[in-house]
């Protein structure tokens, strides 16, 4: 379930670029109340028997994510701004990472992973002002979240260096190292005669 909204927030990253580096911010324009997707699509999928007028359910699908977007640009364009900003936001051919925060790009709550799709369109007054608008649709039904990462700790003790003792000949060591320096097992059988007395179970690890 989507728990951010986007509507309110004015800035965006997309496919590792700040809408800020292009002028460009996040906008709404539909008046009163702001619209968001609460809960990704959902679908029934059911068999329909002849006969019988109430069908079997077999389970649900859920749609991905899906949602229109507007960008307005804060100061006037040339052909060459708004070429770059074309590729940047719809010529992908793989979803990009996109994230809506009220900072300039900092510190995103969600993420979502997305492609432009259907037909972007620019709206203007005809003197290089206006804004983009386009509808992303995501890889899956859910948005997701940043990257969490610790505190780094620095260790300051001691290493530990363990050297197994291979003694041969002793019942309590089945492990001997041959004449060729291999490992091998003992033909020794143990007895608790092998070992010493007040010898608990535990001490034969």
């Amino acid at each position: 379930m989507i728990t951010i909204t986007i509507r309110d927030a004015l800035y965006f990253s997309y496919a590792g670029r700040k809408s800020v580096d292009f002028g460009i911010v996040n906008v709404n324009l539909n008046s009163g109340m702001l619209e968001e997707s609460f809960a990704p699509s959902r679908s029934i999928v059911e068999e329909k028997i002849k006969g019988r007028d109430r069908p079997y359910f077999i389970r649900t699908e859920v749609e991905p994510l899906q949602f229109s977007v507007s960008f307005a640009f804060e100061e006037s364009w040339d052909e060459d701004k708004i070429r770059e900003v074309a590729r940047w936001l719809t010529q992908h051919d793989y979803y990009q990472e996109l994230s809506f925060t009220t900072e300039e790009g900092l510190n995103p709550e969600k993420i979502f992973y997305a492609l432009a799709v259907d037909e972007a369109t620019l709206i203007h007054n005809g003197l290089r002002q206006g804004y983009i608008s386009l509808t992303f649709r995501c890889d899956s039904p859910y948005a997701y979240s940043p990257a969490m990462t610790t505190r780094r700790y620095e260790w300051k003790g001691q290493d530990f260096v363990h050297k197994p003792n291979f003694d041969a000949g002793t019942g309590s060591k089945p492990i001997l190292v041959n004449s060729e320096g291999h490992l091998t097992l003992s033909t020794v059988k143990p007895k608790w005669s092998d070992y010493p007395e007040h010898t608990k179970w535990v001490d034969l690890r």
